[in-house]
């Protein structure tokens, strides 16, 4: 099961559309499940959809592994790849990767005050079930443990699992795209802002956004979501940019999955001494690309880094 042109949807997930050339989509709602009546691919469909979304990565295992973008920093090369990732290529031959960045859990409430990135207390730093939806305040703020054990918790029963993105699977992901859809390595390696929403670029949206700026002594401060809007990102060449909600770009979506170039920067799992975090951000310029690889101690956080979620079949 899940090689060649079989897929597994896991117990209680539901087929909502999609296919391998385009990204297969699934959803724990049944009320998203695909009926043939309708294209439940299309960007204004998927928004409304009511459930956690998941797109399936297909992955051979010989293709399975990191690849050396050119991008990393020093805080070290983890190669090893962990026996539970293997063994899930080789039983279903992917992955899923959540949709969505985790959005913030529907038991804590979106910040209602502007955030300083260099404050100690902020709201986000805790524990809650992300969620994997179109619309959400993506869940910023947060460190790498609090990131690793939220994405833990968003299922674990006797068929399914979930966790943080491996940096292996980011990989993955980037080279699935480039292989399925309209992306060059270019689009990965050089510049990734024509379809991800970064600092000096400007892309359509349907949603809201919360304007952040740079105030000086390296720290930034972010404003409060807007209300409901269709617009543009502002095209800031100073110290300014937009976080947008969860899926409000189209540009965005490449092979049915949202915002893994731009919006915010990722928290991965990797095995060494240093936490690693992924991708560029709206406070970012296009000199920062998709396949970054940083690193930090692992009670960082910031107001445009966050993290994604993927799931196991067991």
């Amino acid at each position: 099961m899940g090689n060649g042109d079989t897929i597994p949807v896991p117990k209680d997930f539901y087929y909502v559309g999609g296919n391998l050339d385009n990204g297969v989509i699934i959803s724990d709602n049944e009320q998203d499940k695909y009926d043939g009546k309708i294209d439940k691919t299309s960007y204004n469909y998927t928004r409304n959809l009511k459930g956690n979304q998941f797109v399936w990565i297909p992955s051979e295992v010989q293709n399975y592994k990191k690849t050396n973008w050119g991008k990393q920093d020093d805080g070290g090369w983890d190669n090893e790849i962990p026996k539970s990732e293997l063994t899930q290529i080789e039983k279903y031959g992917g992955f899923y990767v959540a949709r969505y960045e985790a959005g913030l859990a529907s038991t804590i409430p979106e910040f209602e005050t502007e955030q300083l990135n260099s404050q100690s207390n902020q709201i986000y730093n805790k524990n809650g079930v992300p969620q994997s939806k179109a619309g959400l305040s993506p869940w910023i703020m947060i460190d790498w443990t609090h990131s690793r054990v939220n994405a833990e918790s968003m299922y674990n029963n006797n068929y399914i699992s979930s966790g943080l993105i491996t940096g292996t699977q980011w990989d993955v992901i980037l080279n699935t795209m480039i292989n399925k859809t309209e992306l060059t390595s270019s689009d990965i390696i050089d510049n990734s802002s024509a379809w991800g929403n970064l600092r000096n670029n400007t892309i359509s949206y349907s949603g809201r956004k919360a304007t952040g700026r740079y105030v000086g002594s390296g720290s930034w401060k972010l404003s409060v979501f807007s209300s409901e809007e269709v617009g543009t990102t502002s095209s800031h060449n100073g110290d300014s940019g937009d976080l947008l909600t969860t899926g409000a770009s189209a540009t965005t979506e490449k092979y049915h999955i949202f915002d893994i170039s731009g919006n915010v920067r990722e928290f991965t799992e990797e095995f060494n001494r240093y936490k690693i975090y992924r991708g560029a951000c709206y406070s970012l310029n296009d000199s920062t690309v998709v396949c970054e690889r940083i690193s930090n101690n692992k009670e960082y956080h910031d107001i445009d880094l966050g993290f994604r979620v993927v799931l196991y079949i067991k």
